[in-house]
C-alpha cells in the first residue's frame, strides 16, 4: 500500500510541475508553490517510511537466522559423536599418552632412551554402565595399555624393546551403595594400589614407591660389563597382586572413607584390603579440619614357592592450606628360605600454584630394598622431581632426577645409576 501512494504522490508532483506555467499564469504563483512543497514533503515522508519497513524486515530476517544457527547449535550438543550400541547403556571413552627421555649414566656410558612411562603408561579405556534401578549400576570396562618402548622393558642393550599391548582390565561389575560392589574379569585385585595410595601431585605421572618403573629394564654395570641385574629386580614395592582374572567384592563405604575389599584371582591367589579415605576405586582422601588423608593395608597370597604371604600399605597425608604433604609405604614377603624381603618408602611433597592455568607440584623422596633379588643386598634409592600441571589442555610436564645404588651377596662391586627425565602426560 505504500509502494502505491508513493506512485500517486510522485506521479502528482510531475503533473503539477507540467502544469505549472498555465497554472502561474491564472492564479497566485505562491499559492502553487507552496501546493508543490507540500506534495514533495509527502513524497518525502514516503520515503522514509519505505526505509523503515526495509530495515524492520532486514532484522525479522537476521534474527530468524540467529534463532535457526542456535537450534542447529542445540541440536548438534544434544547429539554425542560417539554413543552405545545400546540405547540404554551410557558410554565413556578416556585415556592419555605418557612419553619421556630418559639420559642415564650406568658408570660406563651415557645414553638416551626414548620411552613409554611405565610409572603410569599409555592407554586407552571405555565404560559402559546402565542404571537397573536408582541404586544400582550395571557396568562394563574395558583399559588397554598400549606402550611403545615401554620404560620397564629399555635397557643398554635393547634400547628398541617393540611395542606392549596389555589388557589391563576386561571386566563387568555390579555396584549397590547397600551392597556393595562386585566384579568379574581381570581388572585390579583387592591388595592392587594398596602399597601407592598418594595425595602428592608429582605421584601421577613420575613418583610414586614404585620407583624402579621408569628405568625397569636397565641394568647395572661393575664400570666395563652389563650385570644380571636390572633396577626393577633390585627395586619392588611389593604392591599386592596386581592386575588378575579374579572375582572382586568391596563393600559399601563406611563412615567418611572406610572399606573393606577382597578378591580371588586365577592360579590360586588370594587377598584382603583395608582402604581409607575413598569411594570404589576413587581414592581422593578424608578431610580432617585442614588435613585430607588417604590409606591402606593389604595382605596376600601370591602362590609363590617359598613365600608364605606379602603384606603391604601405604599412607598420605596433606595439608591443604600449604600443599605440604607426607606419603609413606612399606612392603615385604615372608619366606621360608633366606632373609625376607623388605621396601621401604618416604616423600615429602609440595603442591603450588604459581601460575592461572595449572598447579605446580614438587617432591622429595627415598627408598630402602633389602634382599629383594637373590644376589641384592641393599639398594637405596633417591629422587627429585616436578610437575606443572596445563589444566586447560589436560597436560602434565614434569621432569625428575633419580639416583640408584645396590651392594650385593657377591665380591662384585656394582656402579651406581643416574637418571635424568623429562617428559609429559597427556589425558583426553
Amino acid at each position: 500500500m505504500r509502494h502505491l501512494s508513493l506512485a500517486v504522490a510522485s506521479f502528482t508532483v510531475a503533473a503539477m510541475v507540467m502544469a505549472a506555467p498555465n497554472a502561474w499564469a491564472q492564479s497566485d504563483a505562491d499559492a502553487r508553490i507552496k501546493a508543490l512543497e507540500q506534495q514533495l514533503e509527502l513524497l518525502k515522508q514516503e520515503l522514509e517510511l519505505l526505509k523503515q519497513d526495509q530495515a524492520e524486515t532486514k532484522a525479522r530476517a537476521d534474527e530468524a537466522q540467529t534463532t535457526a544457527d542456535e537450534v542447529k547449535e542445540s541440536v548438534a550438543a544434544s547429539q554425542p559423536l560417539v554413543s552405545s550400541g545400546n540405547s540404554g547403556v551410557k558410554l565413556a571413552i578416556s585415556g592419555q599418552i605418557n612419553r619421556a627421555v630418559n639420559v642415564a649414566n650406568d658408570g660406563d656410558t651415557t645414553k638416551a632412551y626414548f620411552v613409554d612411562n611405565d610409572v603410569s603408561n599409555s592407554r586407552f579405556r571405555l565404560v559402559g554402565t546402565a542404571n537397573l534401578d536408582d541404586a544400582t549400576t550395571l557396568g562394563t570396562k574395558i583399559e588397554l595399555g598400549i606402550s611403545p618402548n615401554n620404560s620397564s622393558n629399555v635397557s643398554q642393550d635393547n634400547e628398541d624393546a617393540g611395542d606392549t599391548f596389555d589388557e589391563r582390565v576386561v571386566e563387568v561389575f555390579a555396584r549397590n551403595d547397600s551392597y556393595g560392589r562386585l566384579s568379574l574379569g581381570k581388572g585390579s585385585t583387592a591388595s592392587d594400589n594398596t602399597a601407592e595410595y598418594d595425595l602428592s601431585l608429582v605421584a601421577g605421572p613420575i613418583m610414586y614407591s614404585g620407583v624402579a618403573d621408569i628405568v625397569g629394564g636397565l641394568r647395572f654395570t661393575d664400570g666395563n660389563n652389563l650385570s644380571d641385574i636390572r633396577v626393577d629386580d633390585a627395586f619392588f614395592n611389593f604392591d599386592g597382586l596386581g592386575r588378575k582374572d579374579r572375582v572382586l567384592y568391596d563393600t559399601p563405604v563406611f563412615g567418611p572413607g572406610l572399606q573393606l575389599s577382597t578378591s580371588a584371582a586365577s592360579d590360586q591367589r588370594y587377598d584382603l584390603a583395608l582402604n581409607w579415605g575413598g569411594d570404589y576405586g576413587d581414592w581422593s582422601g578424608v578431610e580432617f579440619g585442614d588435613f585430607v588423608t588417604l590409606g591402606a593395608i593389604a595382605i596376600s597370597d601370591p602362590n609363590e614357592d617359598d613365600v608364605n604371604y606379602r603384606l603391604d600399605g601405604s599412607f598420605s597425608v596433606l595439608h591443604d592450606p600449604t600443599g605440604l604433604s607426607l606419603t609413606l609405604a612399606a612392603g615385604g614377603e615372608s619366606v621360608d628360605n633366606g632373609d625376607n624381603p623388605m621396601n621401604l618408602y618416604a616423600k615429602a611433597g609440595w603442591d603450588t600454584e604459581f601460575f592461572d592455568f595449572g598447579a605446580t607440584g614438587f617432591g622429595l623422596d627415598v627408598t630402602r630394598a633389602t634382599d629383594i633379588c637373590f644376589d641384592c643386598d641393599t639398594g637405596y634409592s633417591l629422587g627429585l622431581a616436578g610437575v606443572q600441571t596445563l589444566d586447560e589442555w589436560g597436560v602434565e610436564l614434569y621432569t625428575q632426577f633419580r639416583w640408584f645404588t645396590i651392594d650385593t651377596d657377591t665380591t662384585d662391586s656394582l656402579d651406581d645409576i643416574y637418571v635424568m627425565t623429562a617428559g609429559t602426560r597427556v589425558k583426553f
